[in-house]
């Protein structure tokens, strides 16, 4: 499954275009807590920023289980 993990901080949406394939979303939360760490990494600028994680539907599903779904994972 491919999800994609936006930046987002007071200044916007840094929206991902490209995205990740992960298992599950156990996997992509983990991918995105990893992103938080790096960017609160960088200094007081991105200790603002969020990462929101969106998982895309398979390609022609329409069943509730294919749906998009998100979640937000913060770095404290």
């Amino acid at each position: 499954m491919r999800y994609f993990f936006h930046i987002v901080d007071r200044y916007g949406l840094f929206p991902d275009r490209i995205g990740c394939e992960h298992g599950d979303q156990d996997a992509a939360l983990e991918h995105a807590r990893r992103i938080a760490a790096e960017l609160a990494k960088t200094g007081e600028f991105f200790r603002s920023s969020f990462v929101f994680v969106a998982r895309a539907p398979a390609p022609g599903s329409l069943s509730s289980s294919d749906r998009p779904s998100a979640a937000q994972v913060r770095e404290a």
